[in-house]
């Protein structure tokens, strides 16, 4: 006789904490295949997460399928070979560097280790949206900072956003989801300008996609600055999916992380492509740069084009006004419905725009034809 008594999947009373009624789950972009099945289309082009357009590099995958073999054992929890790599490529002592599973596993480690709450983080707005939402998960009160006019960070206005509870600055350069660089003499001075109870960190996510003369941060690292910076591998390298990333830090707070990261967080497959990509960029790197930044402004052309102003980027991507949130809501669907993903911009604080990537010229040519119909619709 089967049990007939039902089922409840009511969580207890008090079970979950307070502050989750706080955060927004990060909304990532919607899978190709996801749109493919809803909308019965044949093609689908994903220009919303700012991957970039190109595979992995040869050696990369050549190395992932050599670490394939070796998955039935767990990772070098020291990712030693990587840090070595990253040494080298960045000038920055093996003991400042800790990998972790993309930027998106770094934040909750510095969020972790260093905010209680009732403390502060200070940064932009609209700006990357897991910065916010793991200080909120601590406990932590967000002050936030409008944006400059070009998308960038307005450092001064960051700096009358610090107090005495602040404990961590953050400055995402180029901005996400903006694409906007500070400038790197303003940022120095920024930084040698803050209280010394606050620790600055500076997201360099679209790093490589930086000019002569930019910012740095593994520089300022290097030079022994007390500073955190964060980089990936998900973009200009084309390891999005294997997750892996890097922090760049004093020793003394590498140790501390050591006690809040997982200890395998950084795959054994991950570690290899990542340590073949820094070997392989000095050949592939410079030719892949120079292709998002050509097809950037063919892009941001079309968009003038079509009567619609992109910010400035220093990045992988555009963004763009469209007047109101409606009308932005309703562009995504019509690019949707042709084929088309792109980023709304609503989660980020900006609801009334529009992010797209900047991928293979044809996928760029079909972004703007879709977006010219769409206009007309």
């Amino acid at each position: 006789m089967s049990d007939t008594r039902a089922v409840s999947h009511t969580l207890p009373a008090g079970l979950l904490r307070p502050v989750l009624a706080e955060v927004t789950a990060y909304e990532p972009g919607r899978p190709v295949d996801d749109v493919r099945r809803e909308l019965g289309l044949d093609s689908v082009v994903k220009l919303a997460s700012n991957e970039g357009p190109h595979p992995p590099m040869p050696g990369a995958i050549a190395a992932i399928r050599e670490a394939a073999e070796g998955v039935r054992v767990y990772p070098d929890p020291g990712a030693w070979a990587l840090r070595d790599a990253i040494s080298g490529a960045t000038g920055v002592p093996v003991e400042c560097i800790l990998p972790g599973a993309g930027i998106d596993g770094l934040i909750p480690l510095v969020c972790g280790a260093v905010l209680d709450p009732g403390d502060e983080l200070a940064m932009a707005w609209p700006s990357f949206v897991s910065w916010r939402q793991q200080a909120t998960l601590r406990g932590a009160l967000v002050r936030t900072a409008p944006l400059r006019p070009d998308g960038a960070n307005d450092l001064d206005a960051l700096a009358e956003r610090v107090g005495p509870r602040t404990k961590l600055v953050v400055v995402v350069s180029p901005n996400n989801p903006t694409g906007q660089a500070v400038d790197a003499h303003e940022l120095r001075r920024f930084l040698d300008d803050l209280p010394g109870h606050v620790l600055p960190v500076l997201d360099e996510a679209y790093f490589e996609y930086l000019g002569t003369g930019d910012h740095d941060g593994a520089a300022m690292v290097a030079e022994g600055r007390p500073m955190v910076v964060t980089r990936t591998f998900s973009k200009a390298y084309g390891l999005a999916a294997l997750r892996v990333g890097y922090l760049l830090a004093p020793p003394a707070l590498i140790r501390e992380l050591g006690k809040v990261r997982s200890v395998f967080d950084v795959s054994a497959v991950a570690q290899a492509a990542a340590t073949a990509s820094l070997e392989d960029a000095a050949a592939h790197l410079p030719g892949r740069i120079g292709l998002i930044a050509a097809e950037r402004e063919l892009v941001a052309g079309g968009l003038r084009a079509l009567g619609l102003e992109p910010l400035p980027s220093s990045a992988n991507f555009l963004t763009f006004g469209t007047g109101s949130p409606e009308r932005a809501a309703a562009l995504n669907q019509a690019l949707l419905t042709r084929g088309v993903i792109v980023r709304p911009l609503g989660a980020f604080g900006a609801p009334a725009s529009i992010r797209v990537t900047i991928g293979w010229p044809e996928e760029n040519a079909r972004f703007l034809d879709a977006l010219a119909l769409a206009l007309e619709d």
